[in-house]
């Protein structure tokens, strides 16, 4: 198990406070309500690098914002769409 260092959060922190708009949004979706965990999940995954934490985070919430995880519940799901019958 790796111990992150406090310090390594608040770089962490820092860096993720240059990240735009999109992201920003993202993160809070992703964090609820728990950013200095989220972030201390992501630097345990990668060992306390924050370089490498901070790239998995971006990647992470650019991948739910090409696909729209975010909005996808807010779209009503239209059965046709999923399941066609000969009628």
């Amino acid at each position: 198990m790796v111990v992150v260092p406090q310090e390594a959060t608040y770089q962490f922190e820092a860096l993720m406070d240059e990240v735009d708009e999109p992201l920003k949004r993202t993160f809070q979706n992703v964090h609820q309500g728990y950013p200095h965990e989220t972030l201390t999940r992501f630097l345990k995954a990668r060992e306390g690098n924050v370089i490498k934490a901070r790239q998995m985070l971006i990647d992470c919430m650019e991948w739910r914002v090409q696909n729209e995880i975010d909005d996808m519940l807010s779209k009503p799901i239209v059965p046709e769409d999923h399941y066609r019958a000969n009628l």
